[in-house]
Order: C-alpha cells, then structure tokens, then sequence
C-alpha cells in the first residue's frame, strides 16, 4: 500500500519521539537530533543544503522513506545510531569548513 506524504511525515514524528523516549536516559539526544541524523544521512550531507527547508516539504517520498528507515534501524541498534551521528557530525563539519574557506577567499 502507498503511504501519502502526510503519512510518512507522521511516521517521521512519531519515530523520532520514539527514540527520545528510548535513549532519554543514555544520550543528550532529542527528537530533533534523530531526524537530523537521519536526514544528513539520507542525502549523505548536511541535509539543508542539498534540500530546502523543511526537509519534509521538499524531500521526495523516496528519500522520506529512506529516513523512515534509518530511524526504524536506530530504535533497533543503538551502534548504527552512533555511527550514523558521526557521519552526520562529520558533513556539518566539512561543509560548515569549506564555508569558512569560501568566506576567506573572497578576502585574497
């Protein structure tokens, strides 16, 4: 059965309310954060700049089915959740990088 976009945002939410609520004790983490994860995932960058915001407004069905999927796999094993945070953290950092390097180019 096709799930309508609406419904898969749904999912997003309650999934992602899930994961606060399983990790609350274990990690600073809130529901936002799962999503961000997920999402950064998802397009294998800093999700905002490959999609416009909100990711839920933009992003295709395919790639909202992906993020369902990884948070699925983050209520499951707590290591891919980790993991999956450092390669979130890890695209920030690069792209927040080459943002610096742009902004001090326009300086030479």
């Amino acid at each position: 059965m096709k799930q309508n976009k609406n419904d898969l945002i749904s999912e997003l939410i309650k999934l992602s309310n899930q994961l606060d609520t399983q990790y609350n004790l274990e990690l600073n983490f809130r529901n936002h954060c799962y999503l961000r994860i997920a999402y950064d995932n998802t397009v294998n960058s800093k999700w905002g700049i490959i999609i416009k915001r909100p990711f839920t407004k933009y992003a295709s069905d395919d790639q909202l089915k992906n993020a369902l999927t990884l948070l699925s796999s983050y209520l499951l094993d707590k290591v891919i959740l980790l993991s999956d945070n450092e390669k979130s953290l890890a695209f920030r950092k690069t792209d927040n990088n080459s943002n610096v390097h742009n902004i001090l180019n326009l300086f030479e």
